[in-house]
């Protein structure tokens, strides 16, 4: 039988809000890296261009021509939306968890320290978006560029493409500003339900 300790049911509304915010953040890191990271990056799927032929120099290039179609197909969800989810969430129980050992909780107490939960919150959303931003820049959304033979799928004989991609750069300035407007949006609604990170002994 598990019992319930106090000190577990006080730490519990900290890990709720930062798993919470957490998760938001993830949501809207996964949504960041895939419409709103540049990328060059173009994986070919289908009929592959065979090797250019050997050309002397002062000659023009050469002309492939297939019986086929081609489209523009998105970067997947998987397994970025995983892995951006798992980070969010571990990096929320990691600063929960630091936060609950060196004594802070998360309480209605109109006599806590006010700033103290908008600065962890605020610290914790400008770090995570800063962090979708580098990782963005090493590891780019990868695009596809699909050439099918003919015949055409029936059910589908014109695949629209579905690359959608917004255009929010300096990334490193943005996605840290959006982290941190998140969180600070956040931090207000618990502070108008009274809500204040209060520092036990």
């Amino acid at each position: 039988m598990r019992f319930t300790t106090l000190r577990d049911r006080v730490a519990e509304p900290l890990f709720a809000v930062f798993i919470a915010t957490g998760l938001l953040l993830s949501v809207l890191g996964v949504l960041a890296w895939r419409f709103a990271t540049p990328s060059t990056r173009t994986e070919h799927i289908g009929i592959q261009p065979p090797p250019p032929p050997p050309m002397e120099d002062g000659k023009t290039g050469y002309m492939w021509v297939i019986d086929g179609y081609s489209y523009s197909d998105a970067p997947h969800w998987f397994p970025a939306a995983a892995w951006f989810l798992m980070v969010g969430t571990a990096v929320a129980v990691v600063v929960s968890a630091i936060l609950n050992a060196t004594g802070w909780r998360l309480a209605r107490d109109a006599h806590g320290r006010k700033f103290a939960l908008p600065l962890a919150l605020s610290a914790f959303g400008a770090a995570y978006g800063l962090a979708v931003a580098v990782v963005g820049r090493i590891w780019p959304p990868t695009f596809y560029s699909v050439v099918l033979p003919e015949p055409r799928d029936p059910q589908n004989p014109y695949p629209a493409s579905a690359v959608i991609h917004f255009d929010l750069e300096p990334n490193l300035i943005t996605f840290t500003a959006t982290g941190l407007a998140v969180c600070l949006l956040a931090a207000a609604l618990l502070y108008v339900r009274n809500y204040s990170l209060t520092r036990t002994n």
